[in-house]
């Protein structure tokens, strides 16, 4: 939610295994669908719909790529029905 208005996203939840250096732990990164616009310094209400993959580690950055178009198409469809 973002001043009131809902707006459609895929999130990650989890640690980020393909990326190498990356910092250990659980993360929280939130892609707005179709947004376009400066949101630092912005609150932000996250609320989950479904769960569309559990986490995993990728051959490589290109593999990661294509598995999130395949996640934003996946959420896409499970928000529009």
């Amino acid at each position: 939610v973002l001043d009131g208005s809902v707006l459609p996203g895929v999130a990650n939840l989890g640690t980020r295994p393909t990326i190498a250096g990356a910092t250990p732990g659980t993360v929280l990164e939130v892609h707005l669908l179709d947004f376009t616009g400066d949101l630092y310094g912005r609150e932000l209400e996250v609320g989950f719909h479904s769960r569309l993959r559990e986490v995993r580690k990728f051959a490589d950055i290109d593999a990661l790529k294509a598995q999130i178009a395949t996640d934003v198409a996946a959420a896409r469809r499970e928000l529009t029905t």
